[in-house]
């Protein structure tokens, strides 16, 4: 019996692109839905919202680059991480817990997207990681410092306390220690 061939570089790190981006996708709608949620800040429901569609877009984006590279699309979310975070978010009760948990997404998904534009083959799937890394990044630091207004006791961006200026910033160069393995979202 042969094994299968590995997939190309460039498909691996697509389908894993995606994947995690369909995580975010559900892990957003999910928690859009959470009664604190629903019944609470405004702000953070229009956060919520923002960062759905701009997942759906990142996920749209790698499957259609699939095609080009001649891989199967993904539309299963990572596998590594979801029943984890299907756990934690069944469980969730407040808006702090919920930030914490989508800024681990969101940093997850910046730094593989980051780590993969150096593996990608091609100049425009570089880009493309690279743009969608960027914006991955944004998320985790608006959700940073909405953690920030959260600790101090404010449910909004009124009377922004002085830490929430540079709570978005943790990283002078972006790590990629926590990015996933390549071939993580491979169809299979």
């Amino acid at each position: 019996m042969t094994t299968p061939p590995e997939p190309p570089l460039d498909v691996l790190v697509l389908q894993t692109g995606a994947a995690l981006a369909n995580l975010a996708v559900e892990s957003c709608t999910t928690a859009a839905g959470l009664p604190f949620v629903v019944n609470g800040s405004a702000q953070l429901r229009a956060l919520l919202t923002r960062n759905t569609d701009h997942h759906r877009a990142h996920a749209q984006a790698f499957n259609q680059a699939l095609g080009t590279a001649g891989g199967a699309e993904q539309h299963a979310p990572d596998a590594r991480y979801a029943g984890t975070v299907r756990g934690r978010l069944a469980t969730m009760t407040d808006p702090t817990a919920l930030a914490d948990l989508l800024t681990e997404l969101e940093d997850i998904n910046a730094q593989s997207c980051t780590r993969f534009a150096t593996l990608a083959e091609s100049g425009s799937l570089r880009s493309l990681f690279v743009n969608i890394a960027s914006v991955e990044a944004q998320h985790a630091a608006e959700l940073l410092v909405l953690r920030t207004l959260l600790d101090g006791g404010h449910a909004g961006p009124s009377a922004v306390p002085a830490t929430a200026g540079t709570a978005g910033i943790p990283h002078v160069v972006y790590p990629t220690g926590e990015s996933s393995a390549i071939d993580e979202g491979e169809v299979r």
